[in-house]
């Protein structure tokens, strides 16, 4: 009875943002984007256990998709994103990866998922999810985590799936995964808020004066890529499922100890031009593009921990009915370097 709950919360929460978004021609989430294309090269000497997909020396196409997550205007306070598809593709592709900046997620089960929703629009001191961040410590914790405040580039935040998932290697064991997408240089990441700025919350509105273009991100990678290449390196931490685990290592809103889980090398990602935009828009990714090694976990109910990637991967046919209406009927978006007349909240 209670899978049988999460699957129909799950599908009903998805056709009723088809009605709420698709039908504006929006993505439910991270809107404004910029799409890049290049590629992943799986690395020749890796330190995590041999695997059918991740092989060493392994190439494939990639597109990655950046994205501030909340509002049409880089210039105000939020999360920002890097989805990455192992296929220069508007769809298909053998695994898709949804990265966000912060080591840990606002939400951590689809039904403190669905409280964070209805919030969306009730503002306080301009500010989003106010009182959901008073109910949910632990929400305003991860918020504080993630959002960033005036970032220098796309190209120097650190991005995370927060989320574990399903990874099987060659000798047939379990293990959990996380992701994380850091620039190749390991510089500093830019945007991070200090203690004093983030005392007494934060406002997520524009800032009276404000110069810096509404796009001004997605600008400076597009003069990025066009001085050259543009470089990650794409990490992975396993965790190998014990008898005496707790709960909570499946929990997205607590981050794994790096010195017991530390970050291996995965991947170089090389990014090498823009997408024109129309065709950027066309873009949708998938939690279930992935190789029968990696993957989902199984989730029983809307309280579990794997019942957000659950409730999230029921979300493409969302996806699918936007880009088919944004073919009909062309896209419902503010131009590149044209500052929207209000935020959405």
């Amino acid at each position: 009875m209670k899978k049988a709950q999460l699957w129909l919360f799950s599908y009903s929460w998805a056709w009723a943002l088809c009605l709420v978004f698709s039908l504006k021609r929006e993505r439910m989430s991270h809107n404004s984007g910029i799409t890049a294309r290049g590629r992943i090269r799986i690395t020749k000497t890796p330190a995590f256990p041999e695997h059918d997909f991740f092989q060493p020396g392994r190439e494939f196409k990639c597109r990655v998709r950046h994205a501030s997550a909340s509002y049409e205007d880089d210039t105000i306070i939020q999360v920002r994103a890097a989805s990455l598809k192992f296929a220069d593709s508007d769809y298909d592709s053998p695994l898709d990866l949804e990265l966000n900046t912060g080591t840990i997620s606002l939400f951590w089960t689809a039904r403190n998922f669905a409280e964070f929703a209805q919030q969306r629009r009730h503002r306080v001191n301009e500010l989003a999810y106010w009182n959901y961040y008073d109910k949910y410590p632990r929400g305003l914790l991860a918020a504080e985590d993630g959002i960033r405040k005036y970032p220098a580039s796309f190209a120097q935040m650190y991005y995370h799936s927060q989320t574990a998932t399903r990874f099987v290697g060659k000798d047939g064991v379990l293990r959990y995964a996380k992701y994380r997408l850091v620039p190749a240089d390991g510089g500093p990441e830019t945007g991070l808020m200090t203690k004093d700025e983030l005392r007494n919350r934060w406002k997520e509105a524009l800032e009276p004066g404000e110069t810096r273009a509404p796009d001004y991100l997605r600008q400076e990678l597009v003069d990025r890529l066009a001085r050259g290449p543009v470089h990650y390196v794409l990490q992975i931490q396993l965790h190998t499922p014990q008898p005496d685990d707790s709960p909570e290592i499946l929990n997205c809103n607590v981050a794994w100890d790096e010195a017991t889980h530390p970050y291996m090398d995965l991947a170089t990602v090389e990014l090498e031009s823009i997408l024109p935009r129309a065709e950027g828009n066309q873009m949708r990714f998938s939690l279930f593009h992935h190789p029968p090694s990696l993957g989902l976990l199984p989730s029983e109910h809307m309280g579990d921990y794997n019942s957000l990637n659950y409730m999230r991967a029921r979300s493409s046919v969302v996806k699918e009915f936007r880009v088919y209406l944004t073919k009909a009927w062309g896209p419902r978006e503010a131009e590149p370097g044209e500052r929207p007349e209000t935020v959405r909240g």
